[in-house]
């Protein structure tokens, strides 16, 4: 299983890579990459919300917040703002969903929220 440095919030992590979103990546010295046999398909992934700064702030995210409470993961308030306590609660629903733990609301976590994301 692959480590990866996750962020300030989570460090380093031990984790699979399918399904996820990534910003950036690197070229390691001394290995040989050949250009994929198909083209890739990179559209955008469409609306995430995560932990930025400053914090996100939307309807949708008390919309979140909402669901997260009633499934028991509290994020101890609907104000709409994605705090760090919004973040805890979606990183423990992920990894009891079994969901790649990364603490960001994205289509997977929408589903099993079961909200749709605009």
């Amino acid at each position: 299983m692959p480590v990866e440095e996750g962020s300030t919030q989570t460090g380093v992590i031990r984790h699979t890579l399918s399904n996820r979103r990534w910003d950036m990546g690197i070229l390691i010295p001394g290995i040989s990459y050949a250009e994929p046999a198909a083209r890739l398909d990179l559209a955008p992934p469409g609306v995430i919300y995560r932990l930025t700064s400053p914090f996100m702030q939307a309807e949708k995210i008390g919309e979140i917040q909402e669901k997260l409470q009633f499934r028991g993961f509290d994020p101890e308030s609907r104000d709409g703002v994605y705090g760090p306590r919004t973040f805890a609660a979606v990183l423990a629903f992920q990894k009891a969903q079994g969901l790649v733990p990364d603490g960001e609301v994205g289509s997977e976590t929408a589903r099993a929220l079961k909200i749709t994301l605009a």
